[in-house]
């Protein structure tokens, strides 16, 4: 039985009165943070990783590498109170009544059975391997919160749409849906003497002699839209398109669009074939600084970049830095290792053997020559060129034998006097001076008539295009074996220089342009007749479909086939009669096309006739160096022979030193007595067979002591 309790309760109002006085106090006030660092509602400053800066008028957002060091400010510092003693009230007994006891309710017993069943091992869900597999996910940038705007909704004028709005339409959608270009061109051609249409006529009448390859009428009348125009929207869309087909542009356009790419913030850091053309133009004008910014956006997995990798050494070249120009060219030559007969790989192994050779890497410069492909009309340069570096590397037999192999059947119509030269220094330095002898001879009977030849055409023709002429005529009947006097061969190195060939290939193109111009009217005749016979066609189905309309009751296919057979017919009228109509008005826009195309043609056959002028007199002096040269090797031939009878006569001994510095691979190595034919794939890599007889240095150097 439970007794009575007594309890002693404080009382809560009491409590919170003891505890009125402050338990703290603040012993030092704190420091905000720096107004810089953004404060959480929980007074916790933040600095943001992930931060935005502008580029060219763009924000870009960028993570921070590097943390600086940041002012937190400092908390308030705070110490306990000294309290006073609690007041407390005295205690009260409190009477508890007697509670109420139940009896306990039994408890339920159960029974259960042991578990005996077998536990499997836990299923394995993921592994170490999976989740090394899970890729990584980068930060979302952060996402500014929308902007917006409360629409003002307010009434406007509708236009109703003129003539010439449906004659734009048309030739629209002849263009850009149908892709009948001649139409369209049609169209355009009227709307051009619309004021109110004229600068949206123009712009299209660009694209439209795009489509059809009229590659210099897109950029004359594009380039007259983006200049006319005062209009921002449609000088901008000109920029675009200018950009966009760049690769059909010259090079000096740069002058005029890269202004307004810059005016309209246009991205052109993806569009490799621009950047290039910048490049090209800034480098011609001798602004180096334009020509690194161009490159620099030209990445390694671009088409261009093997493009880019040889600007970018001539950059370095002129800049004195030969060592950058060489590391940039050996690697653009081995990223076109796969395509060994690009016109790019040539120029580059060209031009890096000519740096190896002038830092004196003589067997290096060797390597790179042979790298030339045959095929390339640089070759045969590079070939010379590659005999003197080995002349310069002591490897005689080789320039040689290699000079040699041009002196051959294979080579017949090759100019190339100075091989002969070249030959002849192998002799001499290998002291075979018969053989040195017989090669200055066959050189003076081969070129020596060929002096008075071009003393008599530089003589006789002052004008530039008389030397374009002469190639011209040559080119359509290239049987000839002279041509106003120059010999064939001459006639072939002076056309095959690229200077010279790009010139013409851009003439070839204007060829081709107004080819195109011209068959323009045929292709609307071709089109009026085909539409003749579609109408026809159209006739007769209108006629078959109305006769099965016949009665009171037709079904509503056959009502269904009339309507489709007139809209048939009355397109079909609409375009012959656009056709026979475009024939008169593209008439005066094609002879002015022609027109200009004619006299930009004359301008480059002025230019191309300087360029073959420039070629003769630099071809021509080296000839005459070549010819003035005889002479004196001729001297040197017979001296040296002199010496080494005396030599010999003395009991002298050759000289067996080893040169293997520029020697070739051993299985693409030929030593030779000729007899017979060389072949194409082998020249570079013969080897005369003939020893080295010269006295030895040192007996050699006591003989001249006596």
């Amino acid at each position: 039985m439970l007794k009575p309790m007594s309890l002693l309760l404080p009382l809560s109002l009491l409590c919170a009165t003891a505890w009125a006085d402050p338990a703290l106090t603040v012993k030092k006030q704190g420091r905000p943070a720096a107004a810089s660092l953004k404060v959480k509602t929980s007074l916790v400053p933040t600095f943001d990783v992930y931060q935005r800066k502008v580029v060219k008028g763009k924000v870009e957002v960028y993570k921070v590498k590097s943390i600086p060091v940041l002012d937190l400010g400092e908390e308030r510092e705070v110490e306990a109170a000294t309290l006073s003693p609690l007041r407390l009230p005295a205690s009260r007994e409190v009477n508890v009544s007697e509670v109420k006891k139940h009896q306990p309710v039994p408890a339920m017993l159960l029974t259960t059975q042991a578990y005996n069943a077998t536990v499997a091992a836990p299923k394995q869900f993921t592994s170490a391997e999976a989740f090394s597999k899970i890729p990584d996910i980068k930060i979302l940038n952060p996402v500014p919160a929308p902007v917006t705007k409360e629409p003002q909704v307010t009434l406007a004028k509708m236009d109703e749409m003129g003539p010439n709005d449906y004659k734009l339409l048309q030739a629209m959608i002849f263009l850009e849906i149908q892709k009948k270009y001649e139409l369209a061109m049609g169209l355009f051609a009227e709307l051009m003497d619309d004021p109110e249409h004229r600068i949206e006529a123009l712009y299209n009448y660009a694209q439209t002699a795009k489509g059809m390859g009229l590659n210099s009428e897109f950029r004359e009348y594009m380039i007259q839209v983006a200049k006319e125009t005062k209009a921002k929207e449609w000088q901008q869309r000109a920029t675009e398109a200018l950009v966009k087909n760049i690769n059909v542009l010259e090079h000096s356009d740069i002058a005029l669009i890269d202004p307004l790419v810059t005016k309209y913030e246009l991205d052109v850091t993806k569009n490799d074939d621009y950047q290039l053309t910048r490049a090209k133009y800034y480098s011609e004008t001798n602004q180096l600084g334009m020509v690194e910014d161009a490159l620099i956006y030209i990445s390694e997995q671009s088409p261009r970049y093997p493009e880019a990798l040889m600007l970018n050494s001539l950059l370095s070249y002129r800049q004195g830095k030969v060592d950058e120009a060489i590391i940039s060219l050996e690697k653009l030559m081995q990223i076109t290792e796969p395509d060994k007969t690009a016109q790019i790989r040539s120029v580059g192994a060209l031009t890096l053997a000519r740096m190896q050779f002038q830092k004196s890497q003589y067997k290096d410069a060797f390597q790179s020559y042979l790298k030339v492909d045959k095929s390339n009309p640089l070759w045969l340069q590079a070939m010379i060129e590659s005999a003197w570096t080995q002349i310069l590397g002591e490897d005689y037999e080789g320039a040689a034998g290699n000079m040699f192999s041009l002196h051959t059947d294979f080579f017949k119509n090759a100019f190339v006097p100075e091989s002969y030269v070249v030959r002849t220094v192998g002799y001499l330095n290998l002291c075979q001076y018969g053989d040195g002898a017989q090669v200055l001879n066959e050189m003076r009977q081969k070129y020596g008539p060929w002096k008075k030849k071009l003393e008599a055409y530089n003589a006789s023709h002052k004008s530039n295009i008389n030397y374009y002429d002469t190639v011209k005529s040559w080119i359509r009947n290239s049987d000839l074996k002279e041509v106003d006097g120059l010999p064939r061969s001459f006639i072939v190195e002076l056309a095959r220089h690229p200077a010279y060939m790009s010139v013409q290939k851009q003439i070839n193109n204007y060829e081709d342009e107004i080819g195109k111009f011209n068959r323009i009217a045929l292709n609307l005749i071709k089109m009026e007749r085909e539409l003749l016979a579609k109408q026809n066609a159209a006739n007769k189905e209108l006629l078959d479909a109305k006769r099965r309309i016949a009665g009171n009751s037709p079904s509503e296919g056959a009502v269904q086939a009339v309507q489709t057979a007139e809209k048939k017919l009355l397109s079909y009228r609409i375009q012959y009669h656009i056709a026979n109509k475009a024939r008169t008005s593209i008439k005066n826009l094609r002879a002015q096309g022609i027109a200009r195309i004619e006299k930009e043609k004359d301008v480059l056959r002025q230019a191309a006739g300087k360029t073959l002028q420039s070629r003769f007199t630099e071809m021509y002096a080296s000839l005459n160096k070549v010819l003035d040269q005889n002479d004196v090797l001729q001297y040197e031939l017979y001296s040296g022979a002199g010496e080494h009878i005396r030599y010999q006569m003395a009991g002298g001994d050759v000289n067996d030193k080893e040169r293997p510095e520029l020697k070739v691979q051993k299985e693409k190595s030929l030593n030779w007595k000729f007899k017979g034919e060389v072949w194409e794939d082998e020249v570079g890599h013969y080897r005369s067979s003939l020893k080295n007889v010269c006295p030895q240095e040192s007996l050699a150097g006591m003989a001249d002591q006596q």
